[in-house]
């Protein structure tokens, strides 16, 4: 199995499935849409593929060390993780409410297509904050899911930096 190979590779996959399913639910809550199964699982995979990909080409988490680095923040300390989190939350939550809010408004009959773009920019400006705030704090959580899960496959790494 291929994610044996790399500790990263587990957390991130972990990550972005944890996520997913997390942000899907906050969707369906905050913009109000039907709790059904083909809604959530939609946003869930939508997410997922967002979050998975944009980690494989964005290095957030190095840009999230540097800024806490920069702040004169120690790594390994509360404070460094907590500010650690800004970037990747910022970047992750940018992606996913620009595609997610794109692709259900863009792709909606029933929206007249001379108001789409108008209606998108109104969604991703009223709702980046609010998902930023939620990918945020659920970030602890799915990191800590993935390094749970990535240290039962792999046992405890010599050394990483998350």
């Amino acid at each position: 199995m291929f994610l044996k190979s790399h500790f990263g590779t587990i957390i991130t996959a972990i990550l972005a499935l944890v996520m997913g399913f997390i942000m899907a639910i906050a969707v369906i809550l905050v913009d109000q849409l039907g709790l059904t199964w083909t809604v959530l699982f939609k946003l869930w995979a939508e997410i997922f593929f967002i979050v998975f990909v944009v980690s494989l080409f964005i290095p957030y988490n190095s840009w999230g060390d540097r800024f806490a680095q920069l702040l004169g923040l120690k790594p390994g300390t509360l404070s460094f993780k907590l500010v650690q989190a800004i970037i990747p939350s910022a970047i992750l939550n940018t992606f996913n409410t620009l595609i997610c809010s794109g692709q259900s408004i863009f792709y909606n009959a029933e929206i007249p297509q001379s108001i789409r773009m108008q209606t998108w920019i109104n969604g991703w400006t009223h709702d980046w904050l609010i998902f930023f705030i939620i990918s945020y704090l659920a970030s602890f959580v799915a990191v800590w899911v993935g390094t749970k899960t990535a240290t039962v496959i792999l046992g405890k790494p010599a050394s990483r930096s998350i």
